[in-house]
């Protein structure tokens, strides 16, 4: 899988039975990876979220029925409807009928209210409490409802009520702590190179509480304890297992079709709890989630009916290496026979590489040759204003057009008539832009991530 560096730790009946680390924390320099590396463990955090929950929810000071105005005042769903209804449960097991819309905070530099204001404006892709659609931004909003109802920001009560409890000295929640710690780097994969490519760190505290806590293998593995334990660490009890297992009780179905059929060949029935994934693998009870941010992966995997558990955390951004990880572990784990995970998810994987390399040659074929832009590249300059996304700047330098939104500067190439395709490999950036003209002639409007932006008159 060409995976820089790893680390694992499993547990079995309350003890760590396993705890290694493999490779090297950076591509070229002998610096091992050790059990205390930390790595990012992308949207793990968000059993972190639940169970601060799940404490106040023992408090009395919130429960999962709650509204999530009565906790942030500032939040809204654009459908009327959906706002009225919407609750803590239905934003911690992704049925809101929002689709994700990381650009929000992803490259962003936005804060967290303006965040959770900004998808207020987003239209809703499925109707309330009808799909699964996971989504960062009700992650994020339930964190702001844990500091608001706990009277203190989110970092400091999963620091002071569960790091320090569970004995997670090197776990971090900001980039300021992780700079300060030993960690490794992080890379992206380069299906074309067939290498692992440097990823740039990008300031993830904007969404901390759906995935920017960064931990080690030895840290997690007393998470992974005391989950198993049922809210138990050190002989004392930090929640009530009635509190701790409604966040691994189902909530909502998740389709097993396609090629997420395929990646779960053990699976018959998977459903979303509240921040952990509930199915069963084999005809064993499995209770886990992964984790995908800046170049790294994590899994964490709770066996409740045999009392064990692992994390698995690497830093290379290559999701499938880490399911084809976790099954030989789980394997391991149940006495099941050795099978080739490798070869087999390594087969997904090129099915999966295949099919994104159809959909753009099928694409690339429905483009129009010979076109040209209705008018010349300077009458597409301008900034252009969406209410949930700001301002994009679009600008014609050296005979080329250019945009800037956020952090991102990206060329415009002409695809066809007044589309335009943007890429940039290392952003995970492959859009069309379309822009439409007025009856007057002008250009009036932009498509961008599917959301519609209006230029602004010029002076």
């Amino acid at each position: 899988w060409r995976i820089p560096g790893a680390s694992v730790a499993i547990v079995k009946d309350d003890r760590i039975v396993y705890v290694k680390a493999y490779g090297t924390k950076e591509i070229g320099r002998n610096d091992p990876v050790t059990p205390d590396t930390l790595f990012h463990i992308g949207s793990t955090t968000k059993a972190f979220t639940t169970t601060a929950m799940a404490m106040l929810v023992d408090e009395k000071k919130m429960a999962w029925d709650d509204a999530v105005h009565k906790y942030v005042e500032y939040f809204r769903l654009a459908d009327p409807c959906a706002d009225s209804l919407v609750t803590l449960r239905d934003i911690t097991s992704h049925r809101t009928g929002l689709s994700r819309h990381d650009e929000l905070w992803d490259n962003s530099p936005s804060g967290r209210e303006q965040i959770i204001r900004s998808i207020g404006a987003v239209k809703l892709t499925k109707p309330f409490r009808s799909a699964y659609q996971y989504q960062n931004i009700m992650f994020l909003t339930a964190g702001e409802a844990v500091g608001a109802a706990a009277k203190m920001p989110w970092e400091t009560f999963v620091r002071m009520r569960i790091f320090e409890p569970l004995g997670m000295s090197k776990t971090q929640t900001s980039i300021a702590g992780w700079n300060a710690s030993e960690h490794a780097l992080g890379y992206r994969w380069n299906k074309t190179t067939y290498r692992a490519v440097p990823q740039t760190l990008l300031d993830d505290d904007n969404i901390a509480p759906a995935g920017a806590i960064k931990s080690s293998a030895r840290d997690m593995a007393q998470w992974v304890r005391f989950q198993l334990a049922g809210g138990i660490a050190g002989g004392k009890r930090l929640v009530s297992s009635e509190a701790l297992d409604e966040t691994k009780t189902p909530q909502m179905v998740i389709r097993l079709e396609g090629m997420s059929r395929d990646a779960n060949p053990e699976t018959n029935l998977e459903a979303y709890g509240l921040g952990w994934t509930i199915q069963d693998y084999a005809g064993a009870l499995l209770v886990s989630h992964g984790g995908a941010l800046n170049g790294f992966r994590a899994h964490v995997d709770l066996l409740p009916a045999q009392h064990a558990g692992f994390v698995v955390l690497d830093n290379l951004g290559r999701s499938i290496a880490l399911v084809a990880i976790r099954n030989s572990l789980l394997d391991l784990l149940l006495g099941h026979p050795t099978r080739d995970w490798n070869a087999y998810y390594l087969a997904i994987e090129k099915t999966a590489d295949d099919r994104d390399e159809a959909k753009r040659r099928e694409r690339e074929a429905t483009r129009h040759l010979g076109t040209k832009p209705s008018r010349d590249l300077a009458d597409y300059a301008g900034d252009y204003d969406s209410i949930a996304y700001g301002t994009a700047h679009i600008a014609l330098e050296n005979g080329a057009l250019l945009l800037r939104w956020n952090r991102l500067a990206v060329p415009l190439n002409h695809f066809h008539f007044d589309t335009f395709s943007i890429r940039s490999e290392a952003d995970d950036i492959d859009e069309h832009i379309t822009f439409r003209l007025g009856a007057d002639g002008d250009v009036k409007t932009m498509t961008f991530f599917e959301e519609e932006f209006v230029k602004k008159p010029t002076r």
